[in-house]
């Protein structure tokens, strides 16, 4: 009798999402680190980031699902859209960032090359 009120499918459904949001956060955040290849400040700074965007993003989906009420279906659906992000877009968001930063590096070094840039750039 889990579903047996109504609008609680569509409310696990709901928190599922905000999970899946919370885990894309995180994997932007992640590539942004890598990216930048932050040391320890600014891995902490990501760090606190990830903290105050993933409560605003819960709760924001809370008030909007539930009128703020927290239920534990709630978080178990939160925590299951996340897993599930992890397990099926996180890897093909990996295989994309991965092919950016290639593709960055690449043309990095095609402009490093070129005597009109270091000049400029001096």
């Amino acid at each position: 009798m889990l579903f047996a009120t109504v609008g609680q499918g569509a409310l696990f459904l709901w928190m599922m999402a905000a999970g899946a949001a919370v885990g894309l956060w995180y994997a932007l955040l992640a590539a942004l680190r890598r990216f930048i290849q932050a040391g320890f400040y600014l891995t902490l700074v990501c760090d606190l980031a990830f903290g105050i965007g993933s409560a605003v993003i819960l709760i924001a989906f809370l008030v909007s699902g539930n009128y703020g009420r927290v239920r534990l279906f709630e978080i178990v659906a939160a925590l299951l859209g996340a897993l599930i992000f992890a397990l099926a877009a996180s890897p093909p968001l990996k295989g994309l960032e991965n092919t950016l930063r290639r593709t960055f590096r690449r043309i990095k070094a095609s402009m490093s090359g070129n005597r009109l840039i270091k000049v400029i750039f001096k």
